[in-house]
């Protein structure tokens, strides 16, 4: 059974089930294909729990999130995992919010060409965003989807929290570690 998820003429790529849950699997390893098998992902298991990871403002206002270990991902990847991707989150953040030459450059090009120039240009901030979101693609693809988790990239939740999304087989859906997983700290 194929299943077309967008206008693109080709179907998704089949998944397969491992003893860590749903594996998506990637015909040619091109972007578009990777991205259906994430979207196969969160259409073929049921959502079962979301955990928030919240900002961290001990240093001030700038970008950077908890590495505190949720509970709830205990029986789902390992601690050291979690840590560097949310110590690597923590470093695109601060990377992008540091000023420099080129931040000064973009502003006094912005202000002579009353912001037109943003129209034909990337900002610094903005490429650096992109990478975060390849990130955390790459990331879903090869270490959170394997193990039925998805991180949400933080920027569609207003640079709030990191959103991570735990899935369950539907066929395993009844199972206690679904049931169990819940808890009143975190809501849908």
């Amino acid at each position: 059974m194929t299943q077309m998820i967008s206008s693109n003429p080709s179907p998704c790529p089949t998944k397969a089930i491992s003893a860590q849950g749903l594996v998506p699997t990637a015909a040619d390893g091109n972007m578009a294909t990777e991205f259906h098998n994430l979207q196969e992902l969160r259409h073929s298991a049921s959502l079962a729990n979301k955990v928030f990871i919240q900002r961290d403002y001990s240093e001030g206002t700038t970008c950077k999130f908890q590495t505190k270990f949720p509970s709830e991902l205990e029986s789902r990847i390992e601690r050291t995992l979690f840590e560097d991707t949310v110590k690597t989150l923590n470093n695109y953040y601060a990377e992008a919010e540091k000023i420099g030459g080129q931040s000064y450059l973009e502003g006094c090009l912005a202000c002579a060409t009353a912001y037109l120039i943003f129209l034909c240009m990337e900002t610094r901030y903005e490429k650096v965003l992109k990478k975060i979101a390849k990130y955390i693609q790459e990331q879903n693809e090869k270490v959170y989807a394997p193990r039925g988790l998805l991180i949400t990239d933080p920027i569609e939740r207003g640079m709030r929290v990191i959103e991570i999304s735990i899935y369950e087989d539907r066929g395993s859906s009844g199972s206690s570690s679904g049931s169990s997983s819940m808890s009143g700290s975190t809501a849908r």
